[in-house]
């Protein structure tokens, strides 16, 4: 007797790529995809037609600004609207849509997307964008249309952010050279290229007496350690899991330890635990500053669809819970500050001169 396999919930594409489609349902942990196309289908008859829009306006313009303000907008409202499971299905029916390749003719979304977690991806994603500098890169290698999304890119609030966390970091690094002269030692953890370096006036002057710059890809490392190495930055190789469990001993103390992306990458209790180790590592009187994504991010959607960049966002609450711990049990001083944009929170912890 033959027996009818009832397969209606996977995809063509899953049929093509068996193995990838059975892994995106086990990560997602998703119900079957039909069950969430039909409960919001309205949404995904919108995405249909944002997509479409959009493939038809930067395949026949290379002008890309008019048009790719409405996809994000777009794709924002869509994400806001379909929760987590619809959101990761519409990320998957844009990820098989032909608009993508169009987006990715620029470069830095390109590089983003296709670079595995937790490699050298990570300097384009968290680092790339924030670099002052990024803008006025040669454009040669990208087409007409790649140039005009950069362009776009570059003046996004994402852009402006993460340029003006960079040039808080940069501050944060003088201050502390200013408060300790020239003994000032200054840890960062998960350096990416250190874009900060680059608009310090301590590290240009090299006024620091130690300056750590650890990341866990190697690549970022020798980056750093080939352009700022003359300046006296010690870049290391090291996992993150390694200085959480037991290896901060060997870095000594620090005036100032800070991170631009760290704590993106990890749960609460996590960075509860990273925040605590980093305080161990503090001189009397020195300071954390940690800064995160805040889950108002206009191309929230964007970063996670089109870059693949999926950071854990944290609004001004949860970043007051992640220091409040650490302030109670070591008289610490917390203080949580937005930059300009108010897409970024940053988390400063000073400890007590006397303790």
């Amino acid at each position: 007797m033959t027996h009818l396999i009832r397969d209606s919930f996977v995809s063509d594409a899953d049929r093509r790529r068996p193995l990838c489609g059975l892994v995106d349902r086990i990560f997602f942990r998703a119900p079957r995809p039909t069950a969430i196309i039909d409960e919001h289908r309205p949404e995904f008859v919108r995405l249909d037609e944002i997509l479409a829009r959009a493939h038809r306006e930067l395949d026949k313009s290379s002008s890309a600004a008019d048009a790719f303000d409405s996809v994000v907008d777009g794709l924002a409202g869509v994400r806001t609207r379909s929760g987590t499971h619809g959101w990761a299905t519409a990320v998957s029916r844009i990820r098989r849509h032909p608009v993508l390749a169009l987006m990715h003719q620029e470069d830095l979304m390109r590089r983003a997307y296709h670079a595995p977690a937790g490699t050298s991806g990570d300097v384009v994603r968290l680092s790339g964008i924030a670099d002052p500098k990024a803008a006025s890169r040669p454009a040669e290698a990208l087409t007409e249309l790649g140039v005009s999304l950069r362009n776009w890119l570059m003046a996004s609030t994402l852009a402006q952010s993460m340029m003006n966390r960079t040039a808080m970091l940069a501050r944060a690094i003088d201050r502390s050279a200013d408060a300790a002269g020239d003994g000032a030692e200054v840890l960062v953890l998960g350096c990416g290229d250190l874009s900060e370096a680059r608009l310090s006036a301590a590290v240009g002057a090299g006024r620091l007496r130690r300056f750590v710059a650890l990341d866990h890809d190697c690549q970022a490392t020798e980056t750093v350690e080939r352009t700022f190495g003359r300046a006296r930055v010690t870049a290391i190789h090291t996992p993150t899991y390694a200085l959480l469990n037991g290896g901060s001993s060997a870095f000594g103390r620090f005036d100032l330890i800070y991170s631009a992306s760290l704590l993106e990458r990890l749960e609460t209790r996590a960075a509860a635990q990273a925040l605590n180790t980093m305080y161990s590592m503090l001189k009397p009187g020195g300071r954390i500053l940690v800064a995160n994504l805040a889950p108002s991010l206009p191309e929230a959607a964007l970063v996670e669809a089109v870059m693949n960049w999926w950071p854990i966002y944290r609004d001004h609450a949860a970043m007051n819970e992640l220091g409040y711990e650490i302030a109670q049990s070591h008289a610490a001083a917390a203080n949580v500050m937005l930059e300009p944009g108010d897409n970024i929170r940053f988390l400063e912890l000073t400890r007590p001169r006397n303790r």
